[in-house]
C-alpha cells in the first residue's frame, strides 16, 4: 500500500535537485536504478484554476514502498527559482515528501504549530499506463513557505491515483532496491532541529547518541551532527548545514546489491555486514546507502 490513511504518515518521496537532467538520469542509472521517463510538471493553484508550467520537469525511480526523484529547473516561475537556488548552495538533496491522507488538513495542523505554509497545490501531469492508455497523475501537495525548515522544502502531499504512479514495469531495478526507509538530514545543533521536526511531524523522537531519530508510520528521519555522518562516509565533504545528506534504500539482497555495484566499478564501503555506502556522484550529490532487510545503523534500529 503506497498512500497513508487516517492520521498516518509515509515517507514517500525524495528528491534531488540538479542542474542538468542528462547526466544525474545518467548516474543514477549506472547505480543500477530503472528511470521512468522525462516529464515537465504543470499545476494549478486551486480547483477550477488554470493548468499552467509549474518551471521544472523530473525523473523518478519507483520502489515497492517510495520513490526517489531528480528535479531540474526549466522556467523563470516561483518553482524554478527556488529549485535554482537549492542548486546554488549544493547539488543534492533538497526535498523530502511525506505521505499523508489529508493535505489541506495538515496544512492547517502545520500553520497552528507556527509554520509558515503555502497555498495548496494541485499537480498533475499525463501519464500512459501499461497497457498504453492515458491517464493523468493527480497529487495535492503543500509546500512550507522558503526558510521555514531551514534543512530544505520538507513537504506532505496526497496521491489520488497511486496505481499510475507505481507501474511494475517501472519497479525492477537491476540493484534490487525495494524500499526507501531512512532520510537522514545534518544539522548543527540537533536539539534544536528536534524541536521543529517533533512539531512538524507530530511524532516523538528518540536520542541516538549526539542526535535523533523520528519514526513515522513508514519510514524515519536521522539529525545527525557533522561529526556522526562522517563516521560513517570518510573523506566526505559537507556542502554546508544545514544539509539533506542522503537517504536508506533496503534492497531484496545486499549480496546481489554490491555485485552489482562491483561490476560496474562502483566504489562503497561496507559500514556493516548489512549496510553499505555509496557517495553519489556529482551530477547527483548525497550520500546513498544500501542496506538488507533486517539492517541495523549506528543512529539505531
Amino acid at each position: 500500500r503506497q498512500t497513508a490513511s487516517g492520521t498516518e504518515i509515509y515517507l514517500d518521496h525524495i528528491a534531488h535537485w540538479v542542474p542538468e537532467m542528462e547526466p544525474a538520469a545518467d548516474a543514477l542509472e549506472k547505480l543500477g536504478f530503472t528511470l521512468t521517463p522525462y516529464t515537465e510538471h504543470t499545476n494549478s493553484t486551486a480547483p477550477g484554476e488554470p493548468i499552467v508550467p509549474a518551471g521544472s520537469a523530473n525523473q523518478c525511480i519507483m520502489l515497492r514502498e517510495g520513490y526517489l526523484e531528480i528535479l531540474t529547473p526549466t522556467a523563470d516561475t516561483a518553482v524554478g527559482r527556488e529549485v535554482s537556488a537549492g542548486i546554488d548552495r549544493y547539488v543534492g538533496v533538497h526535498l523530502a515528501a511525506f505521505g499523508c491522507a489529508d493535505s489541506p488538513l495538515q496544512r492547517e495542523r502545520l500553520i497552528g504549530e507556527g509554520f509558515d505554509q503555502r497555498p495548496v497545490v494541485d499537480l498533475r501531469r499525463e501519464v500512459d499506463d501499461e497497457n498504453g492508455e492515458s491517464g493523468t497523475l493527480q497529487f495535492t501537495v503543500i509546500r512550507p513557505v522558503p526558510g521555514t525548515m531551514a534543512e530544505g522544502r520538507i513537504q506532505f502531499l496526497t496521491h489520488h491515483t497511486p496505481d499510475l504512479l507505481w507501474q511494475e514495469r517501472w519497479m525492477g531495478h537491476p540493484n534490487g532496491a525495494e524500499r526507501l526507509t531512512e532520510l537522514f538530514i545534518c544539522v548543527a545543533d540537533p536539539d534544536e532541529a528536534v524541536g521543529r521536526y517533533e512539531r512538524y511531524l507530530d511524532r516523538k523522537p528518540e536520542r541516538i547518541g549526539d542526535g535523533w531519530l523520528i519514526a513515522v508510520e513508514r519510514g524515519r528521519v536521522a539529525l545527525l551532527t557533522p561529526a556522526m555522518l562522517t563516521e560513517l562516509v570518510a573523506n566526505f565533504v559537507i556542502p554546508g548545514l544545514p544539509y539533506i545528506a542522503g537517504y536508506t534504500i533496503r534492497c531484496n539482497d545486499l549480496s546481489s546489491t554490491i555485485s552489482y555495484l562491483k561490476s560496474k566499478e562502483i566504489l562503497y564501503r561496507e559500514l556493516t555486514n548489512d549496510v553499505v555506502a555509496v557517495v553519489c556522484p556529482p551530477a547527483l550529490g548525497g550520500v546513498l546507502l544500501f542496506t538488507s532487510k533486517g539492517y541495523a545503523l549506528p543512529w539505531g534500529q
